[in-house]
């Protein structure tokens, strides 16, 4: 069994109040409060993350830093790619098989639409919404992650941060 953590970046400097390139956007100071808090949450929900798996953003990078400060002891491993800068269903569905598959429980941070595609492309659950900082938490019954296929996982929860306010 495997479980697979879906989580869209914090709220983000808005593009048109920011002068530099969109991957370079940093969070606001919500943004960082949201991604703490929902970091608690998870942790108590999933105290036993292995990795994490970011895109190389800036706001999805600090969403992570943020996140994992619940995680004091027993870090996760965490990498950053420039594939999941707005990624294809492709490209995320090739970065979960080529995950290791000793690990059981990952999470990916990422962007919309393609965060809230996935979801919706391993559960067929439409309409779940991934505000900023949302996170859904997927399991499936594979035991491998280039098994993971459309359909195949079950949505065990979903938070985002107006739930926890």
């Amino acid at each position: 069994m495997k479980q697979l953590i879906l989580i869209r970046h914090a709220k983000a400097v808005p593009a048109e109040e920011f002068a530099g390139a969109d991957q370079e956007r940093p969070l606001t100071e919500r943004g960082r409060r949201d991604a703490e808090r929902m970091g608690m949450w998870l942790h108590a929900m999933v105290p036993q993350l292995e990795r994490v798996v970011a895109s190389s953003s800036v706001r999805t990078r600090q969403t992570a830093d943020y996140l994992l400060k619940a995680w004091q002891d027993g870090m996760p491993s965490v990498e950053y790619d420039d594939a999941l800068y707005l990624p294809s269903l492709d490209t995320l569905l090739a970065t979960i098989w080529g995950l290791d598959p000793e690990l059981t429980t990952v999470a990916l941070v990422g962007h919309n639409p393609s965060i809230s595609d996935l979801l919706e492309y391993l559960t067929g659950e439409e309409h779940v919404s991934m505000p900023t900082c949302a996170i859904a938490v997927l399991q499936t019954e594979q035991t491998a992650w280039n098994q993971v296929r459309k359909g195949c996982c079950r949505l065990m929860f979903h938070r985002t941060p107006k739930d926890l306010r």
